[in-house]
């Protein structure tokens, strides 16, 4: 006999099941057509999580230094656990992307039922995220993104939970952020110091008890995490952090995107903010914005060569909208069809980066062309050689050489002590694998670092032009090839026969260069 059907069982049939659903198909669709997509720094983590799972620990080169060169622990543990299980690691890490974006999806819902049940548009957060390609994007990319925002997340919905909850998801959320990124243990100070302010239902020692023992948990954590790093790499931060930050703070620009971006979800922060009486959950709430806030300062001294596409925000894209339906319920009450019109408007508004998405997609496929090309004639030198180059990511991971990388992301004493010619060519490299573009037949060094390097007497002396990888049309942005550049002395000493001569690399004028 069927039995008969619950609330529950009515509401999710008639709207709980399509606020849900339709979201995921969504977003499934979009991560089907941007599955092969990733970027060239994933491959860096790629190239640890597999020395990991061989036994040669987490280094850059096996027989190296212990070099910490990844941002992302947490992620390159999961990965090395799927290498040793046999799975393809570029493969694993795109479809672990796609399930933890599914998962993000599962946790936002809830989230939202939680904060706005029983108000119109209550799910409409959900349809954004999924809709949003650049969130897609980023979670296919092979980086960490995915699993950095399902912890964000998770301490969300400890706050609006039981007290067990909040103990259980505060603890996993916290430990998790500090775990995956390097800028995790500040963010997870921030949104306790917050939450504590804002939570005053609860009295202090009620306090001390649910946000006390995720705070020792985060403790322990940061501080074991600190020991292990100092043990093993001799800095207590990843080597990534001394190479990418800069007190001039350069990624100014790129946040100031992202505050572009999201003009009118910060907005509708702000209307919450004038009837905060009527606001649900305020310590999640507070804990919200000021995640999204403290992460905008963070990545202010990140290089912006790091930080394209809101790459370092876009994780927070569910906490920036987390408002939307307090807005849209506002402006119902006066006239619905103004918050249906403004509800199409903030649909088309997330939805505007398809055509970066696709430019650089495009763009991604020709750079793997040209990467692979140097991988390719690199295994197929007559001896291993030992590589300098300043885009250390799929090169060194295809080709499984000793390598090193001019920008210091995965070398100590680049990243420590700053880029200089003895840092690079003092090492007597076998290969130079330069960024160049040619122009009317001259070759021109694209990159910076690859311009100085050009430029130094050893180099010209020393190095010879051997093969150009040439896999981008002028049309793509971020447009240039690559130059394989032999020692004379390696090329020498194995009978390796490179052109006599000598190939003038010119300083590009900027006008020159751009596509």
């Amino acid at each position: 006999m069927r039995s008969p059907d619950t609330p529950t069982k009515v509401w999710w049939r008639r709207r709980g099941s399509p606020a849900l659903l339709v979201p995921l198909v969504i977003f499934l669709a979009q991560a089907v057509w941007l599955f092969d997509f990733s970027i060239d720094d994933a491959s860096i983590s790629y190239r640890y999580a597999e020395h990991l799972a061989d036994g040669d620990g987490l280094r850059w080169n096996p027989d190296g230094p212990a070099v910490e060169g990844y941002s992302n622990f947490l992620w390159v543990l999961i990965l090395a656990g799927g290498s040793r299980l046999g799975f393809d690691t570029d493969n694993f890490a795109s479809a672990l992307g796609v399930l933890l974006g599914l998962a993000n999806l599962l946790l936002f819902y809830v989230l939202c039922h939680r904060l706005w049940s029983g108000r119109p548009y209550w799910w409409f957060p959900v349809l954004l995220v999924a809709a949003t390609p650049v969130w897609v994007m980023w979670l296919t990319s092979g980086l960490e993104i995915a699993l950095f925002g399902l912890f964000l997340l998770l301490i969300l919905l400890g706050l609006t939970g039981s007290s067990r909850q909040k103990i259980v998801f505060l603890s996993v959320g916290l430990a998790g952020l500090s775990l995956t990124r390097p800028e995790g243990v500040a963010l997870a100070a921030v949104g306790l110091v917050c939450v504590w302010i804002a939570d005053r239902k609860l009295t202090p020692v009620r306090k001390a008890v649910l946000y006390g023992i995720p705070a020792v948990v985060l403790g322990v954590v940061t501080i074991g995490l600190v020991v292990f790093r100092l043990a093993y790499f001799g800095y207590p931060l990843a080597n990534t952090v001394y190479a990418k930050f800069s007190l001039s703070l350069p990624s100014a620009g790129e946040v100031g995107k992202w505050l572009v971006f999201g003009l009118p979800f910060f907005a509708a922060w702000l209307w919450a903010g004038y009837y905060r009486a009527a606001v649900p959950h305020r310590a999640a709430l507070a804990a919200a914005i000021a995640l999204v806030a403290a992460q905008m300062i963070l990545v202010l001294p990140v290089v912006p060569a790091m930080y394209f596409m809101h790459r370092y925000q876009i994780a927070f894209l569910p906490l920036l909208i987390l408002t939307v339906p307090f807005l849209l319920a506002e402006v119902s009450r006066r006239r619905r069809v103004f918050a249906v019109i403004l509800a199409a408007g903030l649909l088309v508004w997330t939805m505007q980066g398809w055509p970066k998405v696709i430019k650089r997609y495009e763009a991604e496929k020709y750079a793997m062309k040209r990467q692979r090309c140097v991988a390719e004639n690199l295994l197929s030198l007559p001896a291993p050689v030992t590589v300098a180059l300043i885009d250390a990511g799929r090169i060194p991971y295809w080709s499984d050489l000793p390598s090193f990388d001019i920008w210091g992301l995965c070398d100590a004493e680049i990243a420590h002590h700053g880029f200089s010619y003895e840092s690079t060519l003092g090492r007597n490299p076998d290969v130079y694998v330069m960024s160049l573009n040619i122009i009317d037949g001259q070759v021109y060094p694209r990159l910076g670092m690859d311009i100085m390097v050009s430029g130094n007497p050893t180099f010209k002396e020393k190095y010879r032009l051997w093969k150009i990888c040439v896999g981008t049309p002028p049309t793509i942005e971020w447009y240039y090839d690559y130059g394989i550049f032999i020692n004379t002395d390696w090329a020498d000493r194995h009978n390796l026969v490179i052109q006599k001569r000598e190939v003038q690399l010119l300083r590009p004028e900027k006008k020159q260069i751009t596509p």
